[in-house]
């Protein structure tokens, strides 16, 4: 309870703001010895609407009696003092029963007289006792929630009547579609910024990445290796009378065209008399056909045995031949650095990649080397090997394509094939790279790049809906079919469908158009 003494010079206006600011739901006004301005009647009614507006349960601390009689009259509680006030609760109840009905003047000061009750009729007095008679507290509650059931009760009805009596319509509509493709030639140039409609241009990225490799490949050459050593047998004469040892090893050689030479394979003794000879096997120290040498060639002694003896081969040599083995070309060569060269940009395509956006992809014709760091062959062209190697240092390149621009280009490429009447349907465009066309030093790319699309009439959907709103499903579907460019034949579903009727209200019919590519 809030208790509020009011002085002489509070007026009505400024005693409803006081009730305004109490902030209980229950009000006790103190009011001065001669009752302040609440001896106007009318100020008394003013007081109770406002109280009753802002819900608010006012009682009155007055010893004047005419200010008690009227207030009780008006079903405002007065009371002598504060503290019966909050301590007789039976007065709160007792004095909100209006069981008068006062005339109340609108000016001047209020009388006895004016406090006196007017006749009223008998209906009049039971009205007024009906009313001023409160309800218990179970019989107030259960009628507001009775209330707010009906209310909620009523709206669920007059929802469930209106969907059924305004049904809804759906008309499913197919149209026909066309395809359209265009091919276009997109120029990837990693120098400029900003797409180039004029000349086809998309900017593009530069990827420069160090690769290194080693691989062989078999050779392919043939040579001829000397297979054996030729063989043959000299004869040695002496010059002196005494004999001359000649030591197993010694060398012989031959003196005419290619200096041949020979060993002896096993020790000899020239007899000690002029003229005397020996003989002994011989073979050549050089494998090969070079040691088939032609009788009387072999004329030569190494060595200080020269001026004691002469040596001949009264037969020719023979056994000296060659074989066939694989031996690396320069073909070989190139053949290996040819492959190590696509090696090195295979392998740089992963490393590349990794450094993509999500909206690029790489031109992979694009990679090439641009420098070789080092190359280092195993064998050179000519020498004996069944494989060759080379282990290669290089920096490749490679050029990344913004799919996104190149695709706005290809797009409006695609706009422009579409006919009159028709329109692009979103979901149906599809790009993809082409081939490459070339790419040049700098790393520009001239590619294709392919749009593909469907096209779909634009239907006068307003006018169809207002033709067929109200007709019979099989009529409906008959005109539809005859006026629109379907490729199938439409469905209507009718919801509730009473009458095998469209709805009368065009706006009841919703149109679902299913462009599929």
């Amino acid at each position: 309870m809030k208790v509020i003494p009011l002085d002489s010079d509070d007026d009505i206006v400024s005693i409803c703001d006081r009730l305004n600011w109490a902030g209980e739901k229950q009000v006790l006004l103190v009011l001065p010895e001669d009752g302040g301005v609440l001896r106007e009647g009318l100020d008394l009614v003013r007081l109770r609407r406002h109280a009753d507006w802002r819900r608010v349960e006012v009682g009155l601390v007055t010893a004047v009696s005419p200010i008690s009689q009227q207030a009780r009259a008006l079903g405002l509680p007065t009371f002598v003092t504060v503290e019966a006030a909050q301590k007789n609760r039976r007065g709160w109840w007792r004095g909100r029963r209006r069981s008068e009905i006062v005339g109340l003047p609108t000016s001047g000061g209020i009388t006895a007289a004016d406090l006196r009750p007017e006749p009223m009729a008998l209906a009049d007095k039971e009205e007024v006792q009906r009313r001023a008679t409160p309800l218990n507290s179970p019989s107030l509650w259960t009628m507001r929630y009775l209330s707010i059931l009906l209310f909620f009760l009523a709206v669920a009805l007059v929802i469930v009547a209106f969907s059924y009596l305004v049904p809804g319509a759906t008309v499913t509509l197919s149209p026909k579609v066309e395809p359209i493709s265009v091919t276009q030639e997109i120029v990837v140039d990693p120098f400029i910024e900003t797409v180039d409609y004029g000349r086809f241009a998309v900017p593009g990225r530069v990827l420069q990445v160090d690769q290194a490799w080693q691989t062989d490949v078999e050779t392919s050459g043939v040579i001829e290796v000397p297979s054996a050593s030729a063989r043959g047998k000299v004869v040695f004469a002496n010059r002196l009378e005494t004999d001359v040892t000649v030591p197993a090893g010694t060398r012989v050689a031959t003196s005419e065209g290619s200096n041949v030479v020979f060993q002896t394979l096993a020790e000899v003794i020239v007899p000690g008399v002029a003229g005397g000879t020996a003989e002994v096997d011989v073979i050549a120290i050089e494998p090969g056909p070079a040691g088939n040498v032609a009788a009387n060639l072999i004329n030569k002694i190494e060595g200080a045995l020269e001026i004691q003896l002469e040596v001949r081969n009264l037969e020719p040599t023979e056994g000296g031949g060659v074989r066939e083995t694989p031996a690396v070309t320069a073909a070989d060569q190139e053949r290996l650095r040819s492959q190590v060269l696509q090696f090195l940009q295979a392998a740089s395509v992963s490393e590349m990649e990794a450094q993509l956006t999500e909206r690029e992809f790489l031109a992979r014709d694009s990679l090439r080397v641009v420098t070789v760091d080092s190359e280092t062959f195993s064998h050179f062209p000519g020498e004996q090997a069944n494989r060759v190697a080379l282990e290669m240092r290089a920096e490749v390149a490679g050029t990344a394509v913004n799919t996104t621009d190149a695709s706005g280009i290809v797009y409006e490429a695609l706009a422009a094939q579409v006919p009159d009447g028709y329109t692009l349907v979103p979901e149906s465009i599809k790009f993809a790279s082409g081939n490459v066309i070339g790419v040049d030093e700098a790393g520009r790319v001239t590619f294709e790049m392919i749009g593909e699309a469907v096209v779909a009439p634009e239907l006068a959907l307003a006018d169809a809906l207002t033709a067929i709103a109200g007709q019979e499903q099989d009529i409906a579907i008959a005109y539809l079919y005859q006026e629109l460019p379907l490729r199938e034949i439409p469905e209507i579903s009718v919801w509730p469908n009473w009458f095998n009727r469209l709805p009368f209200m065009e706006t009841r019919i919703k149109a679902d158009v299913r462009v599929e590519p």
